[in-house]
């Protein structure tokens, strides 16, 4: 039996990593958002607020009950029993309910936005997890060719010094780059792991590399047509159904409190007994009322209802304020991505052309070294800033990716959206 057992914790084991893939970024973010516990109970959260919003405040009230009772009299020798069943149906509208329909639908609208900024902000956290594997992947991989070079400079010189054809210095600087190029390995591979470790946190499973590639420099559309994009987004959404809600909440209060409110109320009682001995009784009861009242509390001065439509008529202009800041504040934004995406496209350039040169620099440098005309530190130093100016450019790569997922998630959109095609 304990054979058994072993047997299949080996195959669990191994199954795991046999069968982790590569991973996408639109699997990862999937999978978050099936398996990421903050996304679920923004989904129950949404589902109650949407319950609310359509539950229905005209239905009438209706009540059922019943009763019974029994005597009996040792003395006379004599028993009674009977049963009182009651129904009635109550009913009662006011003026004031007139905008019930509008909160609700403010309500169903404010839940459903509120439900897409938390989605957006889970999207974000798998974004940028997904793309620090990459980059800590591709770095380690440039990691891994540049200790593989080192070993193969210091193999080489090693040769070279036992045929007599260098000193003891270049090999001890050789076998000195070819250990420092390990450890930036070993440092490399632990950042690569974490940062895995992290996304696999994320999407709730194991993976074995990410799949999807670094994007080329793009055309933007134009600053403008993006700006008046970011006016449909979740955040501005919010703060116009704020608007909305202030300005339900003044007319609900001065509906109910400077206005003339009618109330109209209906119910009606079915109730009968049944005794063994009166016999049965059948009673009923119908009631139709209508009211008609004015509060003059509003006309009074510095009066508590006058005061507080004041301060909900303060409360709409805030919101409005609170609105034109904040589309100034999602442009400016919107803005400052936009001018980062064409300086890191401006360093791009100056770094291509940086790795050219470096790299037939290295070239002539390994020449030299080869006719014995420079030292080997010489030719390290070259190796290193070419693997300098590669590294510089993956990371530009890979920060150019990520702003423009980051400007196409600011704006509630795709890359495509915001690139001329």
């Amino acid at each position: 039996m304990s054979r058994i057992r072993i047997t299949l914790f080996f195959i669990l084991v191994l199954g795991t990593r046999l069968f982790a893939t590569d991973l996408t970024l639109e699997q990862a973010l999937q999978s978050a958002k099936a398996t990421n516990i903050t996304a679920q109970n923004a989904k129950i959260t949404l589902e109650k607020q949407l319950n609310q919003a359509n539950s229905n405040q005209y239905l009438p009230s209706i009540n059922i009950s019943a009763g019974s009772s029994a005597s009996v009299s040792l003395l006379e020798q004599n028993s009674s029993a009977q049963i009182s069943p009651t129904a009635s149906i109550s009913f009662s509208l006011s003026s004031t309910d007139r905008y019930t329909k509008a909160s609700n639908s403010l309500l169903a609208k404010t839940a459903q936005t509120t439900y897409n900024s938390s989605i957006l902000n889970l999207e974000m956290q798998v974004l940028q997890a997904y793309w620090s594997v990459a980059a800590a992947q591709l770095a380690y991989e440039q990691q891994q060719a540049a200790t593989e070079q080192t070993r193969a400079s210091y193999e080489s010189i090693q040769a070279h010094y036992e045929q007599g054809l260098t000193n003891s210095l270049a090999v001890s600087q050789a076998k000195l780059a070819y250990s420092q190029s390990s450890l930036t390995l070993g440092s490399r591979k632990n950042d690569y792991e974490t940062a895995k470790q992290e996304l696999q946190n994320l999407v709730g499973y194991e993976f074995e590399e990410t799949a999807d590639e670094l994007w080329d420099t793009q055309s933007l559309k134009p600053l403008a047509d993006l700006q008046d994009l970011a006016l449909g987004t979740s955040s501005i959404q919010l703060l116009a159904y704020q608007i909305e809600q202030a300005e339900l909440a003044l007319k609900k209060t001065r509906a109910s409190s400077a206005s003339p409110i009618v109330a109209f109320n209906a119910s009606t009682s079915l109730s009968s007994t049944l005794s063994t001995t009166a016999g049965a009784c059948l009673r009923d009861t119908t009631q139709v009322g209508v009211t008609v009242s004015l509060s003059l509390d509003p006309y009074l001065p510095n009066s508590t209802a006058q005061v507080t439509l004041e301060n909900l008529q303060q409360d709409v202009i805030i919101a409005q304020n609170e609105l034109q800041q904040g589309i100034r504040t999602m442009k400016s934004e919107v803005q400052a991505r936009y001018q980062n995406l064409l300086q890191i496209e401006a360093e791009l350039d100056y770094l291509t052309e940086y790795q050219r040169v470096a790299e037939a620099t290295h070239a002539l440098t390994q020449a030299s070294y080869e006719a014995g005309e420079v030292a080997y530190l010489t030719l390290a130093e070259s190796e290193q800033q070419a693997l300098n100016a590669r590294l510089s450019i993956l990371q530009q790569r890979i920060n150019y990716t990520v702003s423009l997922y980051e400007l196409a998630y600011l704006l509630e959109t795709d890359i495509n959206t915001i690139i001329n095609i």
